[in-house]
């Protein structure tokens, strides 16, 4: 357990560009020369992907829910709403799935369990209703509906479930070309339950951990197929940069394509992926209007705790990540590129890419 609580800790300290925590802008102390740059050293070797898959599979494996006598213990995506409530897609052996709407122990409103619009419960998850033992929180209860459950978790978890993200990838194959489109997750429950369905204020979903995996096994089954990453809908971020930016390597590695559609946009750690592609492809939402006005590439600073990105020095390693990333996927303008997205808005803020920005560091390749 104690590697466990190691995991944790490291798992809710990643707070990198990409990120879509809520990372604290701030004035900058100690910024760096204006001529210097972060180098481009870091190494992506397999042995750091490895660890950090294993440290990241624990957080899938660290929740178990029984509900009316079906057990539900595969994590397939999750999504935070800041520190005190996660909604969670769980399946079971037979991949049926439910959400869980976990609140915080002193939210005092009761957790949600949702299946459709037909199949929606509740249950009392107070402090009252909470027995901790060692790491782990039991809640073991009858639903509003006279339902069974037990809930079972590792009580840190709590901190960094969202990091796994809620990002469906899908894949097409259309004669000899694959296409991947984005989708979120918990669509059905932001509709019945939160009255959201995307025609007012965007519904962005989170990358992650279960981004990478997804990726990784539509690659290993249509390899040597040329693939094309679309960006269906509106991505928000990254709550995982670390794993984001091997996510990113594995598109650049493959030469797929990248293609924000008139109906997705990407932001941070989704702008992040977009640099990756071969050809970056921006289709407008409005092609009458300029393109930072559809809000469809953004990019902003990165921030740790109370100190900004570039009160670290170029020296430090976040920065060196990020540098050897946009350079690996960009070229000799990706680090231009990532020093200007630390300039463009603090990390609580945002910043939508102007044609002529992206015309300085060739980033959009193609505007339809």
């Amino acid at each position: 357990m104690n590697h466990y609580r190691t995991i944790l800790l490291a798992a809710s300290l990643i707070l990198l560009a990409g990120c879509n925590s809520g990372s604290h802008g701030g004035t900058s102390k100690t910024k760096p020369t204006a001529t210097a740059k972060p180098l481009a050293n870091y190494k992506f070797t397999n042995e750091a992907l490895t660890e950090l898959v294993e440290e990241r599979q624990e957080i899938l494996e660290s929740m178990r829910l029984s509900y009316d006598g079906t057990m539900y213990s595969k994590m397939e995506f999750a999504e935070s709403f800041g520190d005190e409530v996660t909604l969670v897609k769980l399946a079971d052996n037979n991949g049926n799935s439910l959400d869980l709407y976990l609140r915080g122990a002193d939210e005092g409103k009761p957790c949600i369990i949702y299946k459709d619009s037909s199949t929606i419960d509740t249950f009392d998850c107070s402090r009252s209703a909470r027995s901790i033992s060692n790491d782990t929180t039991l809640i073991k209860t009858t639903t509003g509906n006279k339902r069974s459950v037990e809930l079972e978790y590792y009580s840190e978890a709590e901190e960094v479930l969202g990091s796994i993200g809620s990002t469906i990838l899908t894949s097409t194959v259309t004669a000899d070309q694959v296409n991947i489109t984005t989708s979120f997750a918990f669509n059905g429950f932001f509709k019945d339950i939160l009255g959201e369905d995307g025609t007012g204020e965007r519904i962005n979903s989170t990358l992650g951990f279960t981004t990478f995996l997804q990726l990784g096994d539509i690659v290993q089954a249509n390899e040597g197929s040329n693939m094309v990453m679309t960006f269906n809908t509106h991505i928000g971020g990254s709550g995982d940069d670390d794993i984001n930016m091997y996510t990113g390597k594995m598109i650049k590695n493959h030469n797929m394509n990248t293609v924000v559609t008139a109906t997705g946009s990407v932001f941070s750690g989704g702008t992040d992926l977009f640099a990756a592609g071969k050809q970056r492809i921006l289709q407008r939402s409005n092609v009458n209007n300029a393109i930072e006005l559809n809000k469809q590439v953004g990019v902003h600073s990165w921030g740790d705790g109370d100190k900004t990105a570039k009160e670290f020095p170029y020296t430090d390693e976040s920065h060196r990540k990020q540098a050897t990333y946009f350079k690996t996927v960009m070229g000799d303008k990706g680090i231009d590129f990532y020093l200007f997205t630390l300039d463009s808005a603090p990390a609580n803020g945002a910043h939508w890419m102007t044609k002529a920005d992206s015309d300085k560091y060739g980033f959009i390749t193609q505007i339809d």
